[in-house]
């Protein structure tokens, strides 16, 4: 099953604002102010056209100069109140944004660290980066506004339709009349809009994928020539988010123009029912200028509650994106009764164990085997035979659907996850460096090691001399994922990393796959030192690496189908015999201390 039982289903305002709830709840001193400066910041801008009634109605027909002046300075003073509640109703409404998205945007990186693989084998980097930015800039945007923008708009909306009907109840009832319009408008563009928000939201994903794939990949495009076809990819994703776009701004520009068209429509109908009713004397001038005034106002808290709908309906597009997130399945759990692992010995037992990544499709049928402390396997197999995840479970970056997996004779279920982690060292085929120091690199699993510990292991790892030879030595920056190092390089630093850590258990995963000759017997002869004394699990696509195992497990379509010496697996028929026949046919006679490949074009 998907790691996202929900993706793709809209989740209602409810659900979305619980997410939201408990980053708001513990601020409300915040909120308090935000709401009571825009309220201050929305009844000062409905005080303004009451005073010019009175100058209309008042002042100017009885002549009262000092009334005059009164009124004049009251509106300068309305002025320069209202500027000061709204700078600090936007003041506080982005610094409350700002913390509740920073501790947001915390939590969503500590449940990024808690997912499974499989979360990361279903969804791609442009879309996971997406949703930790783009889409939590939306919820920054609707939490920022959304409270500031509906006090403005419902205190004014209220407040001014209030003064509008005291003055004349027959133009207040035109507008009343317009409402329905303005309901049934914001209803339409928001069940328009946010579905497209939502593919708008995915498909932006795609091409921030397209582009850090060819980013970190730029020297497989131009080394295979593909930058014309990357260019075309990439512009098919581009366009697709372009045309999801802009039908967006199309159902934007139809609410704004109905909008506009209703509230002309009202305009008219209240300049010439109100003319006429001046001209009769039925309604006074100022109150008439009042009301003309409270209307040429009303378009800017429209504009605001438009607006606002607009900021709602994206984020609720992307409130459904984090939540996926946030409910994404976490297959790997652990127990809360788990305990802290002793050092351990590095006895391993596989007990029935199967797996599959897709349902009904095993990758791991039935897995037996015991591995004594301290003992060195290899394991050879053709690819898709199950290799890689018998020790990706040992680590539980995965759990096996039947069976259990038994570290020192207890399961590792048992076992806090990271803690177990820690004793179980790895070394990929695909090294990862990031884009620090080499000491920062060597460091990662052990951030407060000491420079002559990152010496010792280096030296070990058979990479001192190279790292002693660089200008910055182990201050160097590597680039991103190590690219300014070699293959060989970065792998000897990687086992450095590993052997930093001190851990019991000891997994490489045909980490010299993709080195020469030479690097992959300075590499052995790191790997030789590093593994004494540990129990220690070797993939191999190299046949060199048999000559120094204990014992080598066959893999074969998930099954173990042979287990053994060297000298006991040559000289039975079997899987492991036709490997050396096939490299002999290809060859010749194979010395035993052989650096060669093992074929890639067969069938094994």
């Amino acid at each position: 099953m998907s790691w996202l039982e929900n993706r793709e289903r809209a989740h209602s305002i409810k659900e979305i604002f619980k997410i939201i709830l408990p980053y708001i709840s513990h601020r409300k001193k915040f909120l308090i102010i935000i709401t009571v400066v825009s309220f201050f910041a929305s009844i000062i801008g409905l005080i303004s056209p009451l005073l010019v009634r009175e100058l209309i109605n008042n002042a100017i027909p009885n002549e009262k100069i000092n009334l005059v002046w009164t009124i004049g300075l009251s509106l300068l003073g309305v002025a320069i109140f209202g500027g000061i509640m709204t700078f600090f109703s936007r003041f506080y409404a982005a610094k409350f944004a700002q913390q509740v998205i920073f501790e947001l945007r915390n939590d969503i990186y500590e449940i990024l660290q808690q997912l499974s693989l499989e979360f990361y084998d279903d969804e791609n980097t442009g879309q996971i980066m997406t949703r930790v930015t783009t889409d939590l800039n939306a919820i920054q945007s609707l939490i920022s506004f959304s409270l500031r923008l509906v006090m403005n708009s419902l205190v004014f909306f209220i407040g001014a339709y209030i003064a509008m009907l005291v003055m004349s109840w027959k133009l207040g009832l035109i507008l009343v009349a317009l409402f329905p319009g303005f309901i049934w408008l914001v209803h339409w563009f928001s069940t328009k809009v946010r579905p497209l928000f939502y593919q708008a939201r995915r498909q932006f994903g795609d091409v921030t994928s397209i582009l850090q794939e060819n980013v970190t990949g730029a020297h497989v495009v131009r080394g295979f020539a593909q930058e014309e076809s990357e260019i075309a990819k990439f512009n098919e994703s581009n366009v697709i988010y372009r045309d999801l776009r802009i039908k967006t701004q199309i159902y934007r520009a139809i609410y704004f123009s109905t909008m506009t068209l209703l509230i002309g429509i009202g305009s008219t109908l209240v300049i010439a029912i109100g003319g006429i009713a001046v001209t009769r004397q039925e309604l006074m001038l100022g109150d008439f200028i009042a009301f003309l005034s409270y209307l040429a106002l009303l378009p800017g808290p429209t504009r605001q509650l438009t607006w606002l709908v607009g900021i709602l309906q994206r984020s609720l597009a992307s409130g459904d994106r984090i939540i996926e997130l946030i409910e994404a399945k976490r297959e790997v759990q652990e127990d809360p009764k788990a305990i802290d692992p002793p050092k351990f010995k590095g006895e391993i037992a596989y007990q029935s164990v199967s797996f599959e990544y897709e349902e009904g499709r095993l990758i791991l049928d039935g897995i037996d085997i015991s591995i004594p402390a301290g003992q060195k396997i290899v394991i050879l197999g053709g690819t898709g035979s199950g290799k890689s995840s018998f020790v990706n479970l040992l680590s539980r970056f995965y759990d096996p659907i039947k069976g259990e997996i038994l570290i020192d004779s207890k399961n590792i279920k048992q076992y806090k996850l990271k803690k177990m982690r820690r004793q179980i060292g790895l070394v990929l085929q695909e090294t990862y460096l990031f884009n620090a120091t080499i000491k920062e690199n060597i460091a990662f699993g052990k951030p407060d090691s000491e420079d002559e510990e990152i010496i010792e292991v280096s030296k070990i790892a058979n990479i001192h001399e190279f790292i002693s030879g660089l200008p910055d030595a182990y201050d160097t920056k590597v680039g991103d994922r190590g690219i300014t190092l070699s293959g060989g390089q970065k792998q000897r630093i990687s086992i450095a990393r590993t052997l930093l850590t001190d851990p019991s258990i000891l997994v490489f995963d045909d980490s010299t796959a993709s080195v020469d000759a030479e690097t992959e017997a300075q590499i052995q002869e790191a790997l030789n030192i590093l593994s004494e004394g540990r129990t220690t699990i070797i993939i191999s696509q190299r046949i060199s690496s048999v000559h120094y195992a204990d014992r080598i497990l066959v893999f074969d379509a998930g099954k173990i189908v042979q287990d053994g010496s060297h000298s006991e697996l040559i000289n039975s028929k079997g899987l492991y015999q036709e490997i050396y026949q096939t490299l002999e046919q290809s060859y010749g006679e194979i010395d035993q201390h052989s650096q060669k490949d093992i074929i890639h074009g067969c069938k094994y």
